[in-house]
């Protein structure tokens, strides 16, 4: 049996379309700028954070942990107290010509004793006006683990105006969280 193998000097790349050239090219990938996103700026604060629960007394203990970290000096530490649907950290951004790309949040997050609902990282989408347009969340870290990244990835919705970054502690037990970080994915 014989086999002819054709070899050409042209680039395969010139056979392409320039929509096909425009695609095979990498994502272009944008770091955005977060407030305190290793918690290394706080005291009993969480500088540039914010923190809300569901409703009621207060059932979340809440603090900055200089003993445990996934990077850094410190990491943000939510224990609830009381039973409570929700307690949430969370920051806000603006979106400006972010519609149809992809953004990514991201974070460092370590977990003990969570109940089945744990804790998750959400991306909310929201309207000039603020109004709820849609959410995305990770992957839900329940038990007990060591420092783990997870992520959520999501396309920006049109109307999109804000982005409200989250992690939340839906259940009993303490999680940690640290190095989050937020990119926009660009496709040239």
């Amino acid at each position: 049996m014989l086999t002819l193998t054709a070899c050409s000097d042209r680039n395969q790349s010139d056979e392409q379309t320039p929509l096909q050239q425009q695609q095979s090219q990498p994502a272009q990938t944008i770091s955005l700028p977060l407030k305190n996103p290793s918690f290394e700026e706080s005291d009993q604060f969480v500088k540039g954070w914010g923190f809300s629960q569901h409703a009621g007394e207060p059932a979340y203990e809440v603090s900055i942990d200089t003993t445990d970290s996934a990077d850094g000096k410190n990491s943000y530490r939510i224990e609830r107290k009381l039973v409570q649907a929700w307690g949430m950290i969370n920051q806000w951004l603006p979106l400006d010509s972010t519609v149809g790309k992809s953004i990514k949040l991201s974070a460092m997050i370590k977990s003990e004793a969570l109940g089945p609902k744990g804790f998750d990282l959400s991306l909310v989408f929201r309207k000039a006006n603020k109004k709820f347009i849609s959410e995305i969340s990770s992957e839900i870290v329940t038990g007990n683990r060591e420092w783990q990244r997870i992520e959520v990835t999501a396309v920006v919705p049109a109307k999109a105006a804000h982005l409200q970054i989250t992690a939340v502690l839906n259940d009993a037990g303490t999680a940690w969280l640290d190095d989050v970080q937020l990119t926009l994915v660009d496709k040239p």
